[in-house]
């Protein structure tokens, strides 16, 4: 009896991972392909897609090509939200615009360890506040429609936020820009 109910388990737990079909999906964008080789002989295959969603899948197929053995997905690069500003004869900018969503814009500034510059030190080292929804960079107005925009300049690496005003037919109001810097550490 215990050999019959080990058995259909068995049968269970085979026939579920016979039937599991890994697809990729019909909007993905194939963005790589490459073969893995031992001695010039394929032994895998790894291909990459871009999905609508920005994530890239990872799949697997074994020397046939016919099954998918293992998939992953990894999250868009955190740089790769930018856009490329390109100026003639100059490294240009990346732009990251965040539109008026101020807490999407601090947790950025928190992940690429960026804040507001406090003052130097005595060694010559800037120190930079903890971002947060109630530094005074991140006021909305009342009046226009308020979009904040974070500039990394490709020369040397140095960013800025742009806090700019629009009107409602979409054009420039002011702009105000402040310096960000680059940290190893917050200090409050």
């Amino acid at each position: 009896m215990k050999k019959l109910i080990f058995f259909i388990f068995l049968g269970i737990i085979v026939s579920g991972l016979w039937a599991q079909q890994f697809t990729i999906p019909r909007d993905a964008e194939l963005l790589e392909s490459t073969e893995f080789k031992n001695n010039g002989i394929t032994y895998l295959v790894e291909q990459r897609y871009r999905l609508l969603s920005g994530e890239i899948l990872y799949a697997y197929y074994n020397v046939d090509g016919n099954n998918i053995t293992i998939q992953v997905l990894e999250q868009i690069p955190i740089l790769a939200i930018g856009i490329n500003i390109n100026i003639p004869g100059m490294p240009g900018y990346r732009e990251f615009n965040f539109g008026n969503d101020r807490r999407l814009l601090v947790q950025f500034m928190k992940i690429m360890k960026l804040g507001e510059p406090m003052g130097s030190t005595g060694t010559n080292r800037t120190r930079a506040r903890n971002p947060s929804l109630s530094d005074y960079i991140f006021r909305l107005s009342t009046v226009g429609i308020n979009e904040y925009v974070l500039l990394l300049d490709l020369y040397d690496e140095s960013w800025v936020l742009e806090h700019r005003l629009k009107r409602n037919d979409g054009s420039i109001f002011s702009i105000d820009t402040t310096r960000i810097i680059w940290v190893n550490e917050y200090f409050e």
